[in-house]
């Protein structure tokens, strides 16, 4: 397959390649790799050496967890909740390719990221000058070959490989002694709630209207935003996969965005309280990431949930702050970078059912569902752990109305929400931009002064240099790094408790409509 030269006869170098990107856990299906066609052991041998380059270098993408066993698959926590679920060979074949699909994206974003010695190193010893394209050339023939013609075992394999990580770590829950820890995190967190919520009791005017500081009105920067009608023809209209799964690109994608696309209105006491586009800046001691706020900016996803018996698409926007300013030395929650993801989940009908928000560390969780949708009683009403929080409903949006956001000074909280027809003198317009869109993939592959490129997050989905104080209180809690920054698929919301902002069952638990 590969110019240069085939492979044959290079079974000890394929299974040390193998061995150096993780993947041999898991090869007792695959146990006879010398009956493999020469092209397909060139395929392993081409993937295990980028993936041996990427964990060398320190590049991984860690936006969907790679599957044991196959190095053409990755997984999230939406995908995994169908394993259990695949009773057709359609429907495992759609969730097998959507696997593929999140694999090629990780390698588009990993390879770019890879210095440019070992990017040409790879691609002169397999002779494939577009490196990227030939890995997910091999993906897609491993995928035909291993998982769709029919064989059983490497099925069985995938089926029990097929699992999302938790970003709890059990580890440091025992050595934290949690159970006695976790009273006083639970503690700490209802003396928040107690002094941060009372502003969702007012009118959205009286927020604006009582606001101590000078308010910054931040509008999505649209020439024609789709009418109502128009975009929950999208939803309803868009084709179903064999999952389920409502099938939008990133055209129909951009329509929901550009029609739903909140206006936040934010307390602006300095540059911080600013959004902007996050870069890599040179410092003294070396890169570091920053915001530049001269161009506000929202990127956009589109996710997924399951609720009642559904897949329901969701409209998910992040915006960035250059940080969270501290106050004061002994300040625990303050540091570098700050972000306010804003996500709404859409109805059959294409309508909001749910909005809910966090910061980018995952912290402050909190649901507004719009009626007729409301919270039920789950089990952690009854206990210390954190239960899904409401602090208000969601205003039904009349024609033309847009839904505001607002945003406290310093700590970027969420104050209120509702809908306001006025106008502030100080306005600006944000842009729109998918994460999928190459170079950048939203801030996976962003450019260092150096030329050269690096995610904005590290290996483990967390922004270098955005830790906080608080960790050293918080870690018992079995969160890596409490109130960093973090990636997309990698955000525990509760220290007391466990919970996935991208859990896929998350609505369906505390929610009815």
């Amino acid at each position: 397959m590969f110019a240069g030269g085939s492979w044959r006869g290079a079974l000890g170098l394929i299974l040390g390649g193998l061995l150096l990107a993780g993947c041999a856990a898991r090869l007792d299906w695959r146990d006879d790799l010398a009956q493999l066609g020469s092209d397909e052991r060139s395929c392993l041998l081409l993937l295990s050496s980028i993936d041996a380059s990427v964990a060398e270098a320190d590049v991984a993408d860690a936006a969907a967890a790679r599957v044991d066993g196959f190095p053409y698959l990755r997984i999230n926590r939406f995908l995994a909740s169908f394993r259990h679920d695949l009773h057709s060979p359609e429907a495992f074949e759609d969730w097998v390719w959507r696997l593929r699909d999140l694999d090629a994206e990780a390698r588009g974003v990993e390879i770019s990221n890879l210095p440019a010695e070992k990017r040409l190193a790879i691609a002169r010893r397999f002779a494939e000058p577009d490196l990227a394209g030939a890995a997910n050339a091999c993906g897609d023939r491993l995928v035909r070959h291993e998982l769709l013609n029919g064989s059983a075992p490497p099925r069985e394999a995938l089926l029990s490989a097929a699992e999302a990580p938790s970003h709890y770590r059990t580890s440091a829950r025992v050595m934290g002694l949690y159970p006695l820890t976790g009273i006083g995190i639970a503690i700490g967190y209802a003396h928040w709630q107690g002094k941060h919520l009372d502003t969702f009791a007012l009118d959205y005017s009286d927020t604006l209207n009582h606001a101590d500081t000078p308010l910054r009105r931040y509008v999505p920067a649209l020439d024609d935003a789709p009418e109502a009608e128009a975009v929950a023809e999208i939803v309803r209209s868009a084709p179903r996969s064999p999952l389920g799964i409502p099938e939008l690109d990133d055209a129909a994608l951009m329509q929901l965005a550009e029609h739903f696309a909140p206006v936040f209105d934010i307390e602006t006491r300095s540059r911080d309280d600013r959004p902007g586009t996050p870069y890599w800046r040179a410092g003294a001691h070396g890169v570091l990431p920053a915001v530049d706020v001269e161009r506000p900016l929202a990127h956009v996803r589109l996710a997924y949930t399951r609720f009642d018996g559904a897949v329901l698409p969701q409209i998910v926007y992040t915006i960035w702050f250059p940080a969270r300013p501290r106050p004061h030395a002994l300040d625990l929650l303050g540091g570098r970078i700050d972000g306010v993801v804003w996500r709404i989940t859409l109805g059959e009908n294409g309508e909001p059912l749910i909005h809910d928000s966090i910061h980018a560390c995952g912290c402050y969780h909190m649901f507004f569902p719009v009626p007729p949708v409301r919270r039920v009683a789950v089990p952690a009403d009854e206990d210390i752990r954190e239960e899904p929080l409401v602090p208000a409903q969601a205003p039904r949006l009349a024609p033309g109305q847009r839904l505001h956001v607002s945003l406290a000074a310093g700590s970027h909280y969420v104050t209120n929400l509702g809908v306001d027809e006025g106008e502030l003198p100080m306005s600006r317009r944000y842009a729109l931009r998918p994460v999928t869109q190459p170079p950048e993939y939203g801030t996976r592959s962003l450019e260092l002064p150096n030329g050269e490129r690096r995610s904005l997050f590290d290996s483990s989905g967390i922004v270098p240099h955005s830790e906080r104080l608080e960790r050293f209180l918080l870690w018992p809690a079995g969160i890596k790094s409490p109130g960093a920054m973090r990636q997309w698929g990698t955000h525990a919301t509760a220290f007391v408790g466990r919970r996935h902002f991208d859990d896929p069952y998350l609505f369906e638990q505390a929610f009815e409509r």
